[in-house]
Order: structure tokens, then C-alpha cells, then sequence
């Protein structure tokens, strides 16, 4: 099953119905990757086991979609299934921290639905500030598994980096000329693709 293959339910249809099936879906894939209760996994972004999960969320599975989709240009279709792919990774980084979404700037500020026509350069420009911000917040992640010293995160810095990229992400897609309609459409269609294929085991 893929997304043109799914009758949207209209489950979502506001950013608090986002972030909970984001969450949902979170908690579901930690299960298949061996967390079977993520609130008694004790995540610490000081550890360094956590820090490389955090950053295989963002630095490896969010960029990674930014690159397929950047390959995808000339197929929409296929192009805004990856930009959704990489909005899941990117809302499970934040989810991951135990954030309170209620604590960033509401989206709805950010998508002014402004029609905007990007070249393909400039479009590439726009995911590299992503790319950018999200190596930024991550180089503040100083232990690896051999590290043989523990470096606590400076968590002011951490925080406002977090911020920042959170403006930028949102920024990006509203550039993108992605309305919150738009981007609540497309994230119910993947989420109920990933849905039956945890259930199928496919």
C-alpha cells in the first residue's frame, strides 16, 4: 500500500491532532526498534547512546528525505511524500526530547499561505538551511560511544538551536507553498500507510 491508495479520514485537523498521531506513530516504530514503553526508556540527551539516536533521527533519517525529495522535483506526487516522510523524522526528533509543542511557535503563524514559485536551485538552497540548522543543533552532541569522557549538553544553547530550527523547518515548507490543509492531508496519508504496514508486517 502507498499513499495514493489510502482514503484520508480527516483525523487530522489541527496541529494538536498532528503532533498526537506523530506521537503515535513514534511510540509504534520505537516498539519495532525495541523500546517497547518509551516513557520508562529514561532518554537523556547527556548519554551518549541517546545523543546518537537523537542524531540518527535528524542528521540520517530527516536529511535523508530532504534528499530523496530533492531528487523528486519533477514528480509532485512523489516529491510530497518524501517532504511528509522527512516531517515525520523531524517531529519524532522533538518528540523523542519530551517536548511541549505548546512551547513553539504554533505553525499557523508560519503558514501564511503565500503562494510561492521556488526554483529547483533555489529549493535546494531553502533544504540546505535545513541541513545547516539541524547540523548546528547537533554539534552541540559531543559523546560517542568510545568517548571516554561525558560532556553535558549546554542546554540554553541546545534549546534556542532547537528553536531555530523549528522556525526554519516550518518556514521551509511554507515556502513550499504547503498549506496547513495541504500538510495535514499528507501527513494522514502517510500515517495510515505506516499504520497498515506495522500491522502487516510488510
Amino acid at each position: 500500500m502507498n499513499t495514493t491508495e489510502v482514503k484520508t479520514k480527516n483525523i487530522i485537523k489541527s496541529f494538536d491532532d498532528l503532533y498526537k498521531y506523530a506521537t503515535k506513530q513514534f511510540l509504534a516504530y520505537e516498539k519495532l526498534e525495541g523500546i517497547d514503553n518509551w516513557k520508562e526508556y529514561d532518554f537523556s540527551i547527556d548519554c551518549s547512546k541517546d545523543q546518537m539516536k537523537f542524531k540518527d533521527m535528524l542528521q540520517i533519517r530527516c536529511i535523508e528525505e530532504l534528499t530523496e525529495a530533492t531528487h523528486a522535483l519533477d514528480n509532485r506526487e512523489h516529491f510530497l511524500e518524501e517532504i511528509t516522510d522527512s516531517l515525520n523524522f523531524f517531529l519524532s526528533s522533538y518528540i523523542m526530547l519530551g517536548i511541549d509543542f505548546k512551547n513553539f511557535k504554533n505553525p499557523e503563524e508560519i503558514l501564511n499561505n503565500t503562494n510561492h514559485t521556488l526554483t529547483t536551485e533555489e529549493i535546494k538552497i531553502k533544504f540546505y538551511n535545513i541541513v545547516d540548522s539541524i547540523g548546528y543543533l547537533c554539534n552541540l552532541l559531543k559523546n560517542r560511544p568510545w568517548s571516554q569522557s561525558n560532556y553535558l549538553v549546554s542546554l540554553y544553547d541546545f534549546n534556542i538551536r532547537l528553536q531555530e530550527l523549528w522556525i526554519i523547518y516550518w518556514n521551509t515548507l511554507n515556502e513550499l507553498s504547503l498549506t496547513k490543509e495541504i500538510i495535514f492531508k499528507l501527513f494522514e496519508e502517510k500515517y495510515l500507510v505506516n499504520k497498515w504496514r506495522i500491522k502487516t508486517k510488510y
